[in-house]
């Protein structure tokens, strides 16, 4: 499939560290369920950063 030429460079941009979590972005990215994914949301907040060190240590 082609690049998507209505979208900008920013729009195609991966995001940075820095930016929270879309509980959907979240869950597809560790094959969780979507309500999973918001529970430790919730519970830890959006930052990817923390989210993504509590999913390395849940699977270590």
């Amino acid at each position: 499939m082609a690049d998507d030429k209505s979208k900008s460079k920013q729009d195609r941009k991966p995001a940075s560290g820095e930016e929270s979590y879309d509980a959907a972005a979240f869950a597809r990215k560790y094959g969780i369920p979507p309500s999973e994914a918001a529970t430790i949301i919730k519970r830890y907040g959006p930052s990817r950063k923390k989210l993504d060190a509590h999913m390395a240590s849940r699977n270590a």
